[in-house]
């Protein structure tokens, strides 16, 4: 072991390594731990839930305090299904002495981070980029293409990062290796192994004891606050979250809320109203006050000039500073709605396939629930309902069955073209950039027909989950809490990925599993219509107006020019465009660029 490193932990060979988190951090892997069985060594970061059941399962008892002794277990006891047995948030490694054999996985929805690299010594392995980055024989070297397709929102290989030698074992995934080589291969697929078969009606009842469970795993890591919004996901969480503490005789849960003062996303009645009835002390934290005296802008770009990747919430600031606020509290765990958008929700390609099997008068029930579930103007749900998320894609599938290899030349042609001219003008690079831009595509002939199951599976396989996944981890392990995510528990997943969409939307409106439940349980604030409330504008108006000190304080795009990323003076151009107002809806570059000019001084 060496002693400069706490917790390190080398095979006997030397053949790998696990560091834990850079040992500055607020929260360091307190959850690391251990085992050694003959020629097997393991080592577990993270979260392990439910030890003591896992441990009468695998007929260990003994080795409940210990959640690497447990791995070894599983592996020893299961064999090839060994990971399956885990439950949690966890990186684990595990090395057999007498095969050389090294076997790595990650949990099932990515919650903790895991990468590797190759270094002098052979593989290492850590929750962090910068702990692997310190290793001998690890380049520094960071990833000019990924910073390009980064600025133009190509994230398409999910085991890529942002450093050359760096590389990620995405979520799901099990590494298998020897001294030498090594291979990915998925391990958990909420489908199911033979494919997607939707639950009936009384299988879609244990929804309430899934959700009911995956709060409880969370409770179960210590005192908790509820990052408290006024949409359904965290408040269905919080009042499952508030009942769970008076059954279990634990402390109730804090009420953590942002309140934003822009009237497009003021939801101050509705936190307040949500925190009073379930009778929890709520810390309310008003945005401006969270973002001062700087601001938002200047407080991100700070941030994320000392990130480990690019950082990709503007909102993290303002997050951190009520985290702060629940952290002094007493609060060890904060529990988010994250998640419920994606597997509460329905996705609007459902159109395609209901269009495309001829049940035309479900299409236009289901532009229904959105237009009576979203706040956009009816031309605009129309048009997206009907043509975008409808008879577009099915105009896409029928072309390219017709005329494959024109069709998709056809389609790389047009996102070639609507690449920025700013955005990497070394050739090189540029070349490099065209070439893998066909890789972001989705098959317009989606394999088993549906376009629903594509966009689920990309809500899975995406690398934006594992990137949003790791920037959680790096926020709560920095302000010293857990950040987590009780609809992104893969057993409460895999039940709603397999719950049938007319269930998801049942009564007219989106998130119909919850909607009727959080609407009798709050009966004066209006769940009963409510609609999705956006951000947007406020987004749009603090990049707006903050933006131009912000960019002129830091002068430029410098870093990402030499690194032929960006051409400054076409760069600066478009900028000011977006400034004065021009193309809102490329407002979002402000913050891409900027971030990313600000994280790349620091390492470039």
């Amino acid at each position: 072991m060496q002693p400069d490193v706490p917790a390190a932990v080398f095979a006997p060979e030397g053949a790998w390594v696990f560091r834990p988190s850079v040992p500055q951090s607020c929260l360091p892997d307190r959850a690391l731990s251990t085992a050694r069985r003959g020629p097997l060594v393991a080592v577990f970061s993270g979260v392990l839930f439910e030890p003591d059941s896992l441990a009468r399962e695998l007929q260990c008892p003994s080795a409940t305090g210990n959640a690497a002794d447990l791995v070894l277990a599983a592996y020893i006891s299961r064999g090839g299904e060994w990971v399956h047995a885990l439950k949690g948030h966890f990186a684990t490694v595990i090395h057999d002495g007498a095969t050389g054999r090294i076997v790595a996985a990650r949990d099932p929805m990515g919650l903790h981070p895991l990468f590797f690299a190759r270094g002098s010594h052979g593989w290492v392995f850590s929750p962090s980029t910068d702990t692997l980055l310190a290793e001998p024989g690890v380049s520094r070297a960071v990833n000019r293409v990924a910073l390009a397709e980064h600025l133009v929102h190509r994230w398409w290989e999910p085991t890529e990062t942002y450093f050359e030698d760096v590389l990620r074992v995405p979520p799901g995934h099990v590494f298998e290796g020897d001294g030498r080589t090594h291979r990915l291969r998925r391990y958990w697929d909420p489908a199911g192994a033979d494919g997607l078969r939707w639950l009936a009606d009384e299988e879609v009842e244990r929804f309430g004891a899934a959700l009911t469970r995956a709060v409880n795993r969370c409770l179960d890591q210590g005192p908790a606050g509820i990052f408290l919004s006024g949409g359904f996901d965290s408040i269905s969480v919080a009042a499952v979250a508030a009942d769970e503490t008076r059954r279990r005789g634990l402390p109730l849960p804090h009420a953590l809320s942002l309140g934003f003062q822009d009237p497009s996303c003021n939801e101050e009645l509705v936190q307040r109203g949500a925190a009073d009835a379930l009778g929890l002390v709520q810390e309310f934290l008003p945005f401006d006050q969270a973002v001062a005296p700087e601001g938002l802008l200047k407080l991100a770009s700070d941030m994320a000039a000392t990130w480990p990747v690019p950082m990709m919430n503007l909102w993290n600031p303002a997050y951190a500073a009520l985290a702060r606020r629940g952290r002094e509290q007493g609060c060890r765990v904060i529990l988010t709605g994250t998640g419920g958008d994606e597997w509460l929700n329905v996705s609007p390609y459902l159109a395609a396939d209901l269009i495309r099997a001829g049940r035309l008068a479900e299409a236009a029930r289901l532009v229904g629930v959105f237009h009576r579930s979203f706040k956009f103007a009816t031309i605009d749900t129309l048009r997206s309902g009907l043509w975008t998320f409808g008879l577009r894609p099915l105009a896409a599938m029928f072309a390219s069955r017709l005329a494959p290899a024109a069709f998709q030349a056809r389609r790389v042609k047009k996102l070639v073209r609507d690449t920025p001219a700013w955005v990497a003008p070394d050739p090189a690079l540029r070349r490099l950039l065209d070439e893998r831009a066909p890789r972001v595509l989705a098959s317009a002939d989606p394999p088993g027909g549906s376009f629903y199951e594509q966009e689920m599976r990309t809500a899975i396989e995406h690398p934006l989950n594992a990137i949003e996944a790791e920037e959680y981890y790096e926020m709560g392990r920095r302000l010293g809490v857990r950040l987590l995510h009780p609809y992104c528990d893969a057993d409460l997943v895999e039940l709603l990925y397999r719950t049938p969409p007319a269930t998801l939307v049942r009564g007219g409106r989106t998130k119909g599993l919850v909607r009727d439940t959080v609407a009798r349980r709050f009966p004066t604030l209006g769940f009963d219509r409510q609609r999705k409330v956006s951000a947007t504008d406020l987004y749009r108006h603090s990049l707006q107006t903050e933006g131009p000190a912000v960019w002129k304080a830091i002068g430029g795009a410098r870093t990402l020019a030499a690194l032929g990323v960006v051409d400054a003076k076409l760069h600066d151009a478009a900028i000011a465009g977006l400034f004065s107002g021009k193309l809102p809806r490329e407002t979002y570059r402000i913050w891409d660029t900027l971030q990313l000019e600000a994280w790349a001084r620091t390492r470039a």
